[in-house]
């Protein structure tokens, strides 16, 4: 493990962290290789994945959960949208045989886009408990900024043809900024939760609670979360602001009085 972390420290992140209570295989392995390595696809020096080949780097791809998604997922994503800063890419990299990556100007043409649900609200979007199974057979998330994402729906006419789902509000824990709304989600987020309510209306009989069959799709996400609240809160920039446009109690674990230097403008 990085000599910047210390185990019991992240122990004490880990229990506090809103992902707890997930089901999600431990990640013990991802900070264990933190190291840039080649890509065999591509060669770029990349850690954990590969953003371009979607290999999985630093270990065996056993290493890391695999998950079985129970529709087909297709992301289109904005072209501007960074490669490394997307949590798009999680879902590609963890349920490998159902998910698929597309730039905006390069989506496929779906030959029955009305058989097709997008993750995206409206006056129009329904919630999944509200659309009968057998009316769709593929899913599609957009990826992008909001203002992006609907620049993506508003100008692709194939889009105007899809069948819109939307899912309950929820509180995102993405370190990223933005001043929409606290329900602005991170697209691995919204995927997740979009699953979690398929297994609700459709795979979980009544009476049921949801078991955490679709938890590690957080996997990457859960780490990355961990990793920010212990940089800041113990470790190397345990003094430093976070964001100084962000929620001032994102950083979850400073002590009381704890000095906090302001980065510069």
């Amino acid at each position: 493990m990085s000599k910047t972390i210390q185990i019991e420290d992240l122990k004490e992140v880990r229990e506090k962290s809103p992902f707890s209570h997930l089901k999600i295989q431990d990640d013990t392995i991802l900070y264990e290789n933190a190291s840039r390595l080649a890509c065999p696809g591509c060669l770029r020096h990349m850690k954990h994945y590969c953003y371009y080949c979607f290999n999985v780097m630093g270990m065996e791809r056993s290493q890391v959960p695999f998950i079985k998604l129970p529709v087909p997922l297709d992301i289109i994503k904005h072209e501007l949208e960074s490669d490394g800063k997307t949590t798009a890419l999680h879902a590609r990299v963890l349920a490998e045989e159902d998910v698929r990556v597309f730039n905006w100007k390069d989506m496929p043409e779906y030959e029955h886009p009305e058989r097709v649900l997008m993750l995206f609200p409206g006056p129009d979007a329904k919630k999944l408990s509200e659309i009968d199974r057998d009316a769709f057979d593929h899913m599609i998330v957009i990826d992008g900024t909001w203002r992006q994402a609907n620049k993506i729906v508003r100008l692709t006419p194939l889009l105007s043809k899809v069948q819109k789902v939307t899912i309950e509000p929820r509180l995102t824990s993405f370190w990223r900024f933005q001043d929409i709304s606290v329900n602005y989600l991170s697209t691995i987020e919204a995927i997740y939760y979009l699953y979690v309510e398929y297994a609700q209306a459709y795979e979980l009989k009544e009476g049921q609670v949801y078991d955490g069959r679709y938890d590690n799709l957080m996997f990457y996400f859960k780490y990355l979360y961990d990793l920010i609240q212990y940089t800041y809160s113990k470790g190397e920039k345990k003094n430093k602001e976070f964001c100084r446009r962000h929620k001032a109690d994102y950083i979850k674990d400073r002590k009381p009085g704890q000095q906090i230097e302001n980065k510069k403008e």
